[in-house]
């Protein structure tokens, strides 16, 4: 994640999401597109930020106890994260040996556009963190090559263009958003990847991206590389459901493009002011769906959260019980009750959320 219930999702997951296009801001047709088109009763994205503000100001309400939620849901996108203390040896009790308790770990929430003013990120808060950690581990190597049997995952066959899955008024308006893709490479990419696109504003990060700039101050300051997943396992993830589903997915999306820009502004806020809850809880709602494209979010949903994150935690579990890991990885895998945040509190991890 974002705009929609799976945009919102990509735009807080997907790291590299497989796609080499360089789209900067929408041009003027796309801006025409969204201001000409009927807008639907939600909140503008000005009023989003001001009812996100308000919201920071409000003391958090705590659910009740529950075996699958967190007893405590903290405002955050930082945590810092403690192991359940180690039961000793017999060896060690019978020598009275002190087991050392191993260096605190920090988990961040990222997001995957944006600029650090606009996410309310200080690079020079997170420096010290990132310098006195052991290792620094992400979703996947923002260096990963890209090989040609990738290719399948983000384009679609020559005989079936994307104009044959979505319509000829649902591509124009595609184009509209996204001017520097060349039409020919957008008759070629799968739907979750114009959603990708379209979820991130049409921006490409790069090297400005969260997910680069904090690997680039890991490597430069020696830390040890965990990366919790391949190129291959992200891209499977985001291709998980059949494009001819997803289009019915992005052809809705399209003709309601103007809730990209609202929705986009919506998940900035919430990412601002520390709400993953509610973040999460907006994604949830699937608003401007119908049953069979809620369907198909769904599905998209289990592969690109639950799943992953079910792989994700053993590893992550190891790290912390050795202490001394910062964990960067997108912010909407942290909460929710198969959130990271909840995982690790079921198995008895303290996970404290810190100010940034």
């Amino acid at each position: 994640m974002t705009m929609t219930a799976a945009l919102r999702m990509r735009a807080a997951t997907y790291v590299l999401a497989g796609v080499a296009f360089a789209c900067g801001p929408g041009s003027a047709l796309a801006q025409d597109a969204v201001q000409q088109a009927p807008r639907p009763s939600l909140s503008s994205p000005a009023q989003m930020q001001a009812d996100a503000a308000q919201e920071v100001q409000a003391p958090p309400v705590s659910p009740p106890p529950s075996p699958f939620l967190p007893a405590v849901r903290e405002r955050g996108v930082l945590f810092k994260v403690t192991p359940p203390a180690a039961a000793p040896l017999p060896a060690e009790m019978a020598d009275r040996t002190e087991l050392t308790a191993p260096a605190p770990s920090y988990l961040l929430g990222t997001i995957h556009f944006g600029t650090p003013q606009e996410q309310g990120i200080d690079y020079a808060v997170l420096a010290p963190l990132l310098e006195g950690a052991e290792a620094f581990a992400n979703e996947v190597d923002v260096d990963s090559p890209w090989r040609p049997d990738y290719d399948g995952y983000r384009w679609l066959p020559v005989e079936t263009p994307l104009e044959s899955l979505i319509g000829k008024e649902a591509l124009a308006l595609a184009q509209a958003l996204l001017p520097a893709v060349p039409r020919q490479d957008l008759q070629r990419m799968k739907p979750w990847a114009v959603l990708a696109l379209l979820e991130a504003r049409g921006e490409n990060a790069g090297e400005a991206s969260m997910d680069a700039r904090l690997q680039r101050m890991a490597a430069a300051a020696g830390k040890r590389m965990l990366h919790l997943e391949t190129l291959q396992e992200q891209l499977q993830a985001l291709d998980c459901v059949p494009a001819a589903e997803h289009a019915q997915v992005l052809a809705e999306r399209l003709r309601k493009s103007w809730v990209l820009r609202i929705e986009s502004a919506e998940a900035m806020a919430f990412y601002r002011s520390r709400n993953l809850d509610a973040w999460l809880a907006s994604i949830d709602r699937m608003d401007g769906l119908d049953a069979p494209a809620r369907a198909v979010e769904q599905r998209a949903r289990l592969c690109l959260l639950e799943e992953r994150n079910a792989r994700w935690i053993g590893p992550l579990e190891t790290l912390f019980q050795d202490g001394g890991g910062f964990v960067a990885v997108g912010a909407v895998h942290l909460v929710g009750p198969d959130g990271l945040i909840a995982r690790l509190r079921r198995d008895g991890y303290t996970v404290e959320a810190v100010p940034l």
